[in-house]
């Protein structure tokens, strides 16, 4: 029958490990950190020095970036019939994100592209470094490949335009950031009237629809010689001919989007955005003050170790003694192994085991 344990409760061994005091030497790491920087004080402000002279140069190199920005109020109700009504039975939220979705879709940005100059059917002599670069992004970097300068610019639209619609105030704004503060005004206004024209050629063609059917109804009522009927021809004509002239580009169409009080052309701002000089001599002082500072606290852990290292005597290790073996194993030193294995406390020896070894029977 099994005896159960007993516990004596007074004599159980404390399990319990000391603690380090790392409070005590984190505290003294700290107060070093004062004295350092004031021994050091000359290395950290010769280090503010050349940060700020270096900032002060590196800044007038900076290219300036100027940026421009344009507001379009997308139309929710149309008063082409003398009244209200509205254009569609959606979320105007949802209406204003596809406008937005439409400033950046790749016909606008087309359009927008030819308008700034760029020829699509242009192309420039390659020499035989620019056709290997080309086959190796082809290869291995297929999304930067540009075919042509149009292309290229068609690119740089696409990453550099941000358009910023509010479905609160359902306004959509319109931002570029370029070297110059009048080609960033070029460059937003052309959105803008890229985007003017595209609904303008949108109306134009739901008028042209319109006109057709009410002419052909008026055909089947009245025939092609009744007055109404030709009222319906010459509408038509006239629709017809107000669209060819929006799919045009026109010289005066910068003075109807002007005139347009659903959009806010930009106005060239001369104030660069960039870069920000503040910004970089703060940095640039903060940097060179966090370099010292690490820079002398360095310094004197390197001392405090030297000085302790300095201070502490020599140690020397004492020479392994080798005890020789007795003269009676020179002739048998397989003898003299046995003995030496022997007398190790460190090795123990293993005994045969006569009784063998038997599984327990379940």
């Amino acid at each position: 029958m099994n005896t159960p344990l007993k516990f004596i409760h007074e004599k159980r061994p404390d399990f319990r490990f000391a603690r380090s005091d790392y409070r005590a030497h984190y505290e003294d790491l700290v107060a070093r950190i004062p004295p350092a920087i004031v021994r050091d004080g000359r290395i950290i402000v010769s280090l503010v020095a050349v940060a700020l002279v270096l900032a002060c140069i590196a800044i007038p190199l900076m290219p300036r970036k100027y940026s421009a920005e344009a507001l379009i109020y997308p139309n929710l109700i149309s008063r082409e019939q003398e009244k209200v009504v509205a254009l569609a039975n959606v979320d105007g939220a949802a209406l204003v994100t596809g406008e937005a979705r439409l400033i950046r879709s790749d016909a606008i940005l087309r359009a927008v592209a030819k308008r700034l100059g760029q020829d699509p059917k242009a192309s420039t002599p390659r020499s035989w470094a620019t056709r290997g670069l080309d086959w190796f992004r082809a290869a291995f970097l297929p999304e930067t490949r540009n075919q042509s300068p149009f292309d290229r610019t068609v690119a740089m639209l696409r990453n550099k335009v941000v358009v910023t619609n509010d479905t609160r105030s359902y306004l959509i704004s319109l931002s570029f950031t370029a070297s110059s503060a009048d080609e960033a005004a070029q460059v937003v206004n052309a959105f803008v009237t890229e985007y003017l024209r595209d609904k303008i050629r949108q109306r134009g063609l739901n008028k042209v629809n319109s006109a057709e059917a009410e002419l052909r109804q008026q055909l089947a009522v009245y025939g092609e010689k009744h007055p109404k009927t030709l009222h319906a021809v010459a509408e038509l004509d006239a629709e017809r001919a107000s669209l060819k002239a929006a799919m045009n580009l026109q010289d005066g169409d910068k003075v109807e989007v002007a005139n347009d009080q659903s959009v806010k052309l930009a106005v060239p701002n001369h104030t660069p955005t960039s870069p920000k000089g503040l910004v970089i001599l703060g940095l640039s002082l903060l940097s060179a003050l966090l370099a010292g500072i690490g820079l002398a606290i360095w310094r004197d852990r390197r001392e405090t170790e030297r000085k302790y290292t300095a201070s502490r005597p020599p140690t020397r290790r004492a020479p392994r003694q080798v005890r020789p073996r007795p003269a009676r194993y020179l002739d048998n030193p397989q003898e003299g192994d046995r003995e030496e294995v022997a007398n190790d406390q460190s090795v123990k020896r293993a005994v045969p085991d006569h009784l063998g070894y038997q599984p327990h029977s379940q």
